[in-house]
């Protein structure tokens, strides 16, 4: 009696596997009689791919850059924006503040627009003259006397006449090391000393609670405001009841031409 099998063998895989091993052996005989051959066929066939994936990766960073550098870019005008906003404001509140100064000033009798001024070309300047210190060419023949202020500006005090011959004057900044200038806070009206650093900077030692902010502006103590420095930025020590202040003359002092000296002569 004949009985048939549960299951055939499967010839079509075996038939693969026998395939796949002649494959295998007949691949590595041929890279061991042809090594260069192989490599050669293998470089031809990779390249166009490593190619695609350079490119492909390439652009993909150059995407990504362009999309950071845009938002990075929107980002600072909306800043820069917001900053010249915030300047139209300051300027337009200096303004009506000025004018009203003066017509306070023009009321009392006290102008002191009528002391002229006089133009004047700077000779020399640190390094050639003395630190925090100028040379200019006019002197006792223009009116100019010893301890006669000096301006950056209109509105811009930045030292005194401290020596002066007949025809050049030496300017003494403010700011000179460790000179001493009373001045006041703007903002609120509180008066301050500050301490020259040199290099038109100067500092305050205050207690921590003091009101004093980053673009704070101080002034000259007299009736016309005119500015001595502005804060641009505030040491606060943890450990310290103390903080210090840090202030500079508005303007790059050192690179100006011309100043104007107060003078005498009617």
């Amino acid at each position: 009696m004949n009985y048939l099998l549960k299951s055939k063998p499967d010839r079509k895989n075996r038939n693969k596997i026998i395939f796949i091993i002649i494959l295998f052996f007949a691949l590595s005989l041929f890279s061991f009689l042809f090594p260069n051959l192989l490599r050669t066929i293998n470089y031809a066939i990779s390249r166009p791919l490593w190619a695609s994936r350079d490119t492909a990766i390439d652009s993909f960073i150059k995407m990504k850059n362009f999309f950071v550098l845009k938002n990075l870019i929107i980002e600072e005008n909306q800043s820069l924006e917001i900053e010249v906003q915030s300047l139209k404001l300051k300027q337009i509140d200096y303004d009506i503040l000025l004018k009203q100064n003066q017509d306070f000033k023009n009321l009392l009798g006290r102008n002191e627009t009528s002391k002229s001024r006089v133009l004047s070309r700077v000779l020399s300047k640190p390094p050639y003259s003395p630190y925090d210190t100028f040379v200019v060419d006019v002197g006792s023949n223009e009116g100019i006397l010893q301890g006669s202020k000096v301006y950056l500006s209109d509105n811009i005090i930045i030292g005194v006449v401290k020596n002066v011959t007949s025809q050049t004057t030496l300017v003494e900044l403010f700011s000179s090391g460790s000179l001493k200038q009373e001045a006041v806070l703007s903002r609120t009206g509180e008066s301050f000393t500050l301490v020259g650093q040199g290099g038109a900077n100067f500092k305050i030692e205050v207690p921590k609670d003091t009101d004093i902010l980053w673009g704070d502006v101080f002034v000259y103590p007299n009736m016309q405001h005119y500015v001595l420095g502005s804060v641009y930025y505030i040491d606060v020590n943890s450990q310290s009841s103390f903080k210090t202040v840090y202030l500079r003359i508005p303007g790059n002092v050192f690179s100006v031409q011309y100043v104007f000296v107060e003078s005498d002569t009617k």
